[in-house]
């Protein structure tokens, strides 16, 4: 054990220097458009690469093989499947989200509806990013804590100072370049765990033989569990299609071709990515009679590794941790720093976002050490930071591209519904003696997404139309064109028209 505490430690080390090299890039950060677009410079093939490492962290890389152990195959719905769906709709939408060109979601809304409706989605999608952000930090506590022996606190401030730094320092940019590294550093370190976890099963037959335990017997049953499985691959599926981090990652593809490559790239590298999973889990089921502490890759990699190999399968994980972090604490400090812009300092120059965005980062990565030491449960915060995006934000977002009737008290009673009907199931998880009038399961996603779904569509049905402004946003997001110049929502006005890189993205 000691030994694997020294290479942990020297690896995390060189690994957080390498890190500080790739944020430390020589073109700086002129905008917020260079911070949190990084110029709308990298090709497609490296933001679909980024776009996997931001969502495959830690329930994916820890929690979904320790589901696996438990569950068998079927544990491929709670995150695979969610992961696969959003990205095959975010292929239809993506010449959408590219040709209106908003760095925030905020900004469609506002001019789509209202005002109040995009002041609402930025209350919420900062809520989204920071709990996503925390489950992150849980998996990453528990993981570094069992690794380096120290306690859960400790883990926490020593994997969130790192994620902090060279997300602030360098912001889009540096989360590219440092995603497209982790990517290939946990791939490959999943890899070997999926070999390790295999070759100390005994083989496919002792896999086979798991069937006949007590209660596995349905561990190799892909549709074992589905109702439940089914219900997390809505919530999670339904926020994941218009997480920020996601049309984040649309909005700084170079053009509308670029933009439908980006989640189509994402989509064919999930499925084998997530294949490994099942394998490792199932596997593990083999080795081990009860789930260990500290999770099936620690265990492994503990129990079973040369500290080399134990190193490359550390950093990979970590890596794959670190990223999804980083993309939720960069995507939150842009909603942040969006907000900052709208609300309280509209005159607000390039280089005064950059610090904003800086500060953002920084408070943000707080925040989520915080929700992190109060709920150190990775799933049920994944849980709670998606039923409120899925509930509260999908049914107006999406409908401000697909239907002309909507309207903006529509969606603003759609909003404050759907959130009002989350925050009231997450009172009563927490403990508060309220009355329940629905199932209290995962089921209540349907529950939830009908009542802003009805309350939505009625009462636009009952204002008066805006065609106008519909006509407006849903012609630009439709145009062929794959310039910029028809983008009809911009990034924030005032902030990029007085900058060099805005002014070169108008010339084209």
């Amino acid at each position: 054990m000691i030994g694997y505490k020294v290479w942990a430690i020297a690896s995390l080390i060189i690994y957080f220097g390498v890190l500080l090299i790739l944020s430390l890039n020589k073109k700086g950060n002129k905008s917020n458009e260079d911070f949190f677009l990084a110029g709308r410079s990298f090709p497609h093939w490296a933001l679909a690469l980024t776009f996997v490492a931001s969502w495959f962290g830690g329930t994916s890389a820890l929690v979904s093989i320790d589901q696996a152990f438990e569950e068998g195959i079927s544990a491929w719905w709670i995150i695979g499947s969610p992961s696969v769906l959003a990205a095959i709709v975010l292929i239809f939408f993506a010449k959408f989200i590219r040709n209106v060109g908003s760095i925030s979601q905020r900004d469609i809304m506002e001019k789509r509806y209202s005002k109040t409706a995009g002041f609402l989605v930025s209350i919420i999608v900062i809520w989204y990013m920071i709990t996503f952000a925390s489950s992150q930090t849980v998996a990453l506590g528990k993981f570094f804590s069992t690794m380096f022996g120290t306690s859960y606190l400790t883990a926490i401030l020593i994997g969130v100072a790192i994620v902090a730094i060279y997300a602030s320092i360098g912001g889009f940019r540096a989360v590219v370049l440092t995603d497209i590294a982790q990517f290939f550093l946990f791939t490959l370190g999943l890899i070997i765990t999926t070999v390790v976890a295999f070759q100390y099963s005994g083989g496919l037959d002792n896999i086979l033989a798991v069937t006949q335990q007590p209660g596995k017997e349905n561990y190799l049953n892909f549709f074992a569990n589905f109702k439940q499985n089914f219900f997390y691959m809505l919530s999670f599926g339904m926020a994941w299609i218009i997480s920020a981090d996601a049309w984040q990652r649309i909005s700084a593809t170079k053009n509308v071709k670029e933009a439908k490559m980006m989640p189509f790239g994402g989509f064919l590298i999930f499925i084998p990515l997530y294949i490994l999973v099942a394998i490792i889990g199932i596997a593990a089921g083999a080795i081990y009679t009860s789930l260990p502490e500290g999770g099936i890759v620690a265990a492994l990699t503990l129990d079973y590794l040369h500290p080399f190999l134990g190193m490359v399968v550390f950093l990979g994980i970590a890596s794959a941790i670190m990223s999804t972090m980083s993309t939720a604490i960069n995507s939150g400090a842009l909603y942040a720093s969006d907000f900052y812009t709208r609300y309280i300092n509209p005159n607000a120059d390039g280089k005064k976002m950059v610090q904003i965005g800086i500060i953002s980062t920084l408070l943000i990565s707080l925040i989520a050490s915080i929700v992190a030491l109060r709920i150190p449960d990775t799933l049920w915060v994944l849980w709670l930071s998606s039923d409120i995006l899925a509930v509260g934000v999908v049914t107006p977002l999406l409908a401000s591209f697909l239907w002309r009737r909507g309207t903006s008290i529509g969606a603003v009673t759609s909003i404050i519904v759907g959130s009002s009907f989350v925050l009231y199931n997450f009172l009563i998880d927490l403990g508060f003696k309220l009355p329940l009038f629905w199932p209290n399961g995962t089921e209540r996603i349907l529950i939830g997404i009908g009542l802003s779904l009805f309350t939505f569509v009625i009462v636009s049905l009952l204002t008066k139309p805006e065609y106008d402004k519909a006509d407006q946003l849903m012609t630009a997001a439709r145009v062929d064109d794959m310039s910029t110049e028809a983008n009809f929502v911009s990034i924030p006005e005032g902030v990029l028209a007085e900058t060099e890189s805005a002014s070169s993205l108008e010339k084209k």
